[in-house]
């Protein structure tokens, strides 16, 4: 999945120097073959008609490897259909959304591509989509093997306009060696549970910051001005989208309301709010955002720095944490009332215009089908969104690992309009970033933002 957080650039969305373009070579496509499966073999049970050899065009975002691990999901493709050649483009991030923006305005959209969470409402109202839910029901494409918090958000009034593909989650995860070593823990602070609660969380991160004194956050004297371990990494303020918003889910608030003006302002999100401002000004068990800044920059990554016991991030940051060499655990998110995250679901659309609406929908519904999803799963790069891969994934990334698909069932449904998408990634931060870690009039912020938002 990628949004415009500059940290998630590095897994699974890293911007390309230019537009890639790969054919896929589909096996039986000579000599005018027809195509003799029907489009239940992707997921159903179809009596449309056979139709001749086509060739399709596949289109997505990425790096040079993932677009590489793509086509080799086509090729098994093309060889369970042979009669249907995809062809693969590939562009980086922003040329991509440019690339379907000018598409939707000449018609050369292509058959089949992929889409953003985040970005459903916008290109809805291009008219790029057609519409599944027709589709899926009469090819009986088995949509209860996907978790209705993702369906939900590629739905656009109502329609399905896209299929989950992958399900990245937000969790919690901490760094076992602070945890074992007598010198980083010696008040023995237990790890987290598996589904810890902010009061627990804050009791061991207390247990867990030093200053350089060695005097412990909960111990008088302790110089928070001289902090050399802390408990915890957070930033609300700059991680609205996939931090603070299920924390308000938690506690019964909303970081929006169903029509997209904000949500801040009531008691259920103040009382999250200003937990988190204590956690910085007041209890000085969080990093600041010029802490944040000299530990590297990136609250998902903290733990990696040695010096931060538990942060929040993506499933993806398995694979920081690997390369740094840390042995991490990981729960659920910390929760107020009720266990909430966000899943990050990319998805496959099919254009509105397509002139090949059946195999358009055979390479869809196998790409988000069981078949599919399972062999995404067997790459052990993406969560797959659909469960009945479930068991590959976990035979190829382990049990440990179950977390990320167990964790889908508390996501939240809460689709991005062009007010939210403004508010999280243009005006938030600038207003909420310092308010949010004690350094400035928190109720002002609200309001100013509002005025921005609504």
């Amino acid at each position: 999945m990628k949004t415009k957080s500059k940290w998630k650039l590095s897994v699974g969305t890293t911007l390309l120097a230019t537009s890639i373009l790969v054919t896929g070579c589909g096996g039986g496509n000579a000599g005018g073959q027809t195509n003799t499966a029907n489009p239940a073999s992707a997921g159903g049970n179809s009596s449309a008609p056979a139709e001749e050899a086509v060739t399709i065009t596949y289109s997505q975002w990425g790096t040079a490897e993932e677009l590489q691990r793509t086509q080799e999901l086509l090729n098994k493709f093309m060889t369970a259909n042979p009669g249907i050649t995809v062809k693969l483009e590939g562009k980086d991030w922003g040329s991509y959304w440019d690339g379907l923006t000018a598409n939707a305005a000449g018609g050369t959209l292509p058959d089949v591509f992929k889409t953003s969470y985040a970005y459903v409402e916008k290109y809805a109202e291009l008219g790029i989509f057609k519409e599944l839910d027709g589709l899926l029901a009469d090819n009986k494409f088995d949509l209860n093997n996907v978790d209705p918090s993702l369906l939900g958000l590629h739905k656009y009034q109502g329609k399905q306009v896209s299929l989950p593909i992958d399900a990245n989650v937000i969790v919690w995860y901490y760094n076992k060696a602070l945890f074992s070593d007598e010198k980083t823990n010696p008040l023995k602070a237990p790890v987290p549970s598996l589904e810890p609660t902010w009061d627990e969380i804050t009791d061991i991160a207390t247990k867990l910051t030093f200053d350089k004194n060695g005097k412990n956050a909960g111990e008088a004297g302790f110089d928070g001005k001289n902090i050399v371990q802390w408990g915890l990494s957070i930033s609300p303020g700059s991680t609205m989208d996939w931090f603070l918003e299920p924390e308000l889910w938690s506690n019964g608030g909303k970081l929006v309301n169903d029509d997209g003006t904000l949500a801040l302002d009531t008691p259920e999100s103040i009382e999250v709010l200003q937990y988190f401002i204590d956690l910085t000004k007041n209890k000085k068990i969080n990093t600041t955002p010029a802490q944040i800044e000299g530990l590297g920059g990136q609250v998902n990554l903290a733990i990696t720095t040695g010096k931060v016991a538990m942060n929040p991030g993506g499933s993806w940051n398995t694979a920081n944490y690997k390369e740094a060499g840390i042995d991490y655990g990981i729960s659920y998110l910390p929760k107020f009332k009720t266990n909430q995250t966000v899943v990050q679901p990319a998805g496959m659309a099919i254009s509105a215009n397509t002139k090949h609406e059946a195999a358009a929908y055979k390479l869809l519904a196998w790409l988000s089908g069981p078949e599919g999803q399972t062999e995404l799963a067997k790459q052990g790069y993406s969560i797959p969104a659909n469960k009945a891969a479930s068991d590959a994934y976990i035979e190829t990334m382990g049990e440990a690992n179950k977390i990320f698909l167990d964790a889908q069932q508390y996501g939240i449904v809460s689709p991005f309009t062009a007010k939210k998408t403004d508010l999280v990634w243009t005006y938030g931060e600038q207003s909420l970033k310092l308010p949010l870690a004690g350094e400035g009039d928190l109720m002002a912020a609200i309001k100013e933002l509002t005025s921005k938002v609504d």
